[in-house]
């Protein structure tokens, strides 16, 4: 065989690699016309049926077919949700999650949520952002009484009749996770 065969015949094979958009059943939309040919290394964009994530945003024709392959696929479970320190998940939890599954966590006593109280289960991660915080406590205040404060609450000492304040610190404070600097009198 001379090299114009050859080269005719791998020109045919390029020619005949054809896609069809018909082939993955978890496909729902296509961004090209119905009955368009896609040939080999023409791509196109596409979105997946309820229930299926893509798996890239665009699908390229291949010898082998469209790639990647699978372009859909069933997003992914999560295992048990994340310890929170200070807090507990509301109900008991389960060994595992499907996707978008949530739990509600809940700080213990004496802490307060920052953030929203669930995380979400996302093709395997979960997500979400919340943290417990102390409350202030103090007992320097008062031999007698102690001072519970939630975070980010604002405060204002005085001192007692015939004493002023002294120091760097203001007589106005705010409680910053369990942490208040408290202002001196003399």
């Amino acid at each position: 065989m001379d090299l114009f065969h050859i080269l005719l015949t791998s020109l045919s094979l390029v020619l005949e690699v054809r896609c069809s958009i018909e082939t993955d059943s978890r496909v729902s939309y296509w961004g090209v016309y119905q009955g368009q040919i896609i040939a080999l290394d023409e791509g196109a964009s596409y979105q997946c049926k309820i229930g299926y994530r893509e798996t890239s945003s665009w699908a390229r024709c291949t010898r082998d077919g469209w790639s990647p392959n699978p372009l859909c696929q069933a997003p992914k479970g999560c295992g048990r949700p994340p310890p929170l320190a200070n807090g507990d998940t509301k109900n008991s939890a389960h060994s595992k999650y499907r996707h978008n599954d949530w739990v509600e966590y809940d700080c213990q006593h004496l802490y307060t949520m920052n953030g929203r109280p669930y995380k979400t289960c996302n093709n395997g991660e979960w997500t979400g952002q919340m943290k417990c915080l102390s409350k202030f406590l103090s007992s320097r205040i008062s031999f007698c009484i102690k001072l519970y404060a939630p975070h980010n609450e604002r405060i204002t000492f005085s001192c007692t009749y015939g004493r002023r304040p002294v120091g760097s610190v203001g007589m106005h404070q705010v409680c910053n996770d369990g942490v208040i600097h408290l202002p001196s009198c003399q």
